[in-house]
C-alpha cells in the first residue's frame, strides 16, 4: 500500500508535539491544530513544486539531509533552524507569503507570527520524514522525488475547496468591499521581483531585499473568502513555474533598469572577465594604500539552505554565484587565466599573510555559496605588484592564498574541493607604475575549476 505522507505530518502533530508546540509560539493547542491542519498541505504542495523544477531531486535530497541531522523537536527549536526554515517558506511561497500567513492567521485566531513559526517547524517536520522514509528504503534523489511526486494527489485532494483541509478558510476575514486582486493566470508570466536559479545542479530562490507589501486578504463581493482559489493557485502557480523556468533557462534575463523592480537572482548578462574596478566600480584610498570597491546596488541572494545574503551587484559573490548558477557558462579547460573572480573585500596586513578581520565576511558567504554548489571546485590564487624582491612577493602571494583557502577550510569546505597557488607579480590587472595600479595587483581571486 502507498505511503501517505501527508497523513503521517499530521499523524506526528499529536499530543505531546502539539502541546510542547503551542508552548513555544504561545497560543492553544485548537489554534495550533487548526492552523498545522491548513499549513501542512500548504508546505507540502510546496516542497512538490520546488522538486518538480530542473534540478529539483538533488536539491530535495540534500535539503532532507540536512533536516536529518538537526532532528524534529525539540532540536528544531532554535533561532538558527527556525529562521533558516522560515526563510525556505518564504522563498517558495514568494510574494504570496504575506498573504498566505494572513489568511490562515485570521482563519484559525493564531498570530501571524506563529503561523511563520509553524511554517518553519512544519518544513522541518516533512524534511525529516522524508530523509527517514529514504534511509529506510535506499533511496537516491530520483527515488526520493518519485515518492514524494506520487503524493501529488492526495495534497491536492486536501487543497481543494470544501475539503477538511480548507473548510477553515472560508470566512471573511476583512470587511466586504475590500479590493479582490485578480486571478493570476496560469501562462507563464515575465520574472517579477525575485527568480528562481540554478544551484548545485539544482536551483535556489533570489529574492529582492525590498519586499513588496503583502496583498490584502481576499474577500468576494458577498463577503465570502477566496481563500481555496488562494491555494489552487499556489500549485497552479508552481506548476506554470516550471514550465516557464524550463524555457528561461534557454535565454538570459536582462537587468530591469528599475533597482526597486531587479531581479535579485544575478544577472547573466554580461559577466566580466576583469574586475569590476576596471568599469570604475571604486576608488583607490591612499591613506589606507588600498583600492576600495564599489559592489553596486545590494540585492539578497538566498543559498541551498534558506540562508540569505546581502551584496553587491558587482560583488565578489554575485560574480561567483552566477558563474555556477549559469549552465550557458562553463570552465575553459583550456586557457586557465580566463574566468578568474577578484575578491573585493578580502584584505591582509600589510607584508603579511594575516586576514583582516573584515575580510572574513567575504570568505563566509563564499563558503555558503559553495556550500550550495556541492560539485563545485575552485582555485584560489594569490597575487601582489612587482615591487620589491620577486621571490619575496611569490613567496608571499603562496602564502595569502594559503591562508584564504585555510579559512574556507575552517568553514567547511572540504579541502578537496580546493587549491591554492601564488604567482607573486604575474598576471597584474593594472599598470604597476602607478598608486592605484598596485593597489589593485595586489589581490586574492578565485577561479571556478569544476561545475
Amino acid at each position: 500500500m502507498q505511503q501517505n505522507l501527508l497523513e503521517e505530518v499530521e499523524t506526528y502533530f499529536t499530543g505531546n508535539t502539539v502541546s510542547q508546540t503551542s508552548v513555544v509560539v504561545g497560543e492553544s493547542e485548537e489554534g495550533v491544530r487548526k492552523a498545522l491542519g491548513k499549513i501542512t498541505p500548504l508546505v507540502l504542495s510546496s516542497f512538490i513544486g520546488r522538486a518538480e523544477r530542473p534540478g529539483g531531486p538533488e536539491t530535495l535530497w540534500t535539503l532532507t539531509h540536512e533536516a536529518a541531522e538537526s532532528g524534529v523537536l525539540p532540536n528544531l527549536l532554535t533561532a538558527d533552524t527556525l529562521q533558516r526554515r522560515s526563510d525556505l517558506m518564504r522563498a517558495l511561497l514568494g510574494e504570496a507569503y504575506g498573504a498566505t500567513v494572513a489568511r490562515i492567521s485570521n482563519a484559525t485566531a493564531v498570530k501571524p507570527s506563529s503561523v511563520e513559526t509553524l511554517l518553519a517547524i512544519v518544513a522541518q517536520a516533512v524534511l525529516h520524514r522524508l530523509a527517514s522514509y529514504a534511509a529506510l528504503h535506499d533511496l537516491d534523489p530520483d527515488g526520493l522525488f518519485n515518492f514524494l511526486k506520487s503524493q501529488r494527489a492526495q495534497v491536492l485532494e486536501a487543497m481543494m475547496p470544501g475539503s477538511s483541509a480548507a473548510s477553515l478558510l472560508t470566512e471573511p476575514a476583512v470587511p466586504v468591499g475590500a479590493p479582490v486582486p485578480a486571478l493570476a493566470s496560469a501562462e507563464p508570466a515575465a520574472p517579477g521581483p525575485g527568480a528562481w536559479a540554478a544551484v548545485g545542479g539544482g536551483h535556489t530562490y533570489s529574492a529582492p531585499v525590498a519586499a513588496a507589501p503583502a496583498p490584502e486578504p481576499i474577500v468576494t463581493s458577498t463577503g465570502t473568502s477566496r481563500w481555496p482559489w488562494v491555494l489552487a493557485l499556489v500549485v497552479l502557480g508552481a506548476l506554470a513555474e516550471y514550465f516557464f523556468m524550463r524555457g528561461q533557462f534557454q535565454t538570459k534575463t536582462n537587468e530591469t533598469a528599475d533597482s526597486t523592480r531587479a531581479l535579485a537572482a544575478p544577472s547573466t548578462n554580461n559577466l566580466p572577465e576583469a574586475d569590476a574596478s576596471e568599469n570604475g566600480a571604486g576608488h583607490y584610498d591612499a591613506a589606507l594604500d588600498t583600492y576600495i570597491y564599489d559592489p553596486g546596488r545590494a540585492i539578497t541572494l538566498t543559498m541551498l539552505d534558506g540562508s540569505t545574503q546581502t551584496v553587491g551587484v558587482n560583488s565578489t559573490e554575485n560574480r561567483l554565484y552566477t558563474f555556477l548558477a549559469d549552465p550557458a557558462l562553463q570552465v575553459d579547460p583550456v586557457n586557465r587565466t580566463k574566468g578568474w573572480i577578484n575578491f573585493d573585500r578580502v584584505y591582509f596586513d600589510t607584508k603579511k599573510a594575516t586576514l583582516t578581520d573584515e575580510s572574513k565576511q567575504q570568505l563566509r558567504n563564499v563558503a555558503s555559496i559553495l556550500k550550495s554548489f556541492p560539485l563545485a571546485h575552485v582555485k584560489i590564487g594569490g597575487y601582489t605588484d612587482t615591487t620589491g624582491n620577486w621571490m619575496a612577493n611569490l613567496k608571499l602571494s603562496e602564502e595569502r592564498a594559503n591562508a584564504a583557502m585555510s579559512e574556507l577550510v575552517g568553514m567547511g569546505i572540504a579541502v578537496s574541493r580546493l587549491e591554492a597557488k601564488g604567482y607573486g607579480g604575474k598576471h597584474g590587472i593594472a599598470n604597476n607604475d602607478t598608486p592605484v595600479g598596485r593597489a589593485l595587483n595586489r589581490r586574492i581571486s578565485i577561479r571556478v575549476t569544476k561545475k
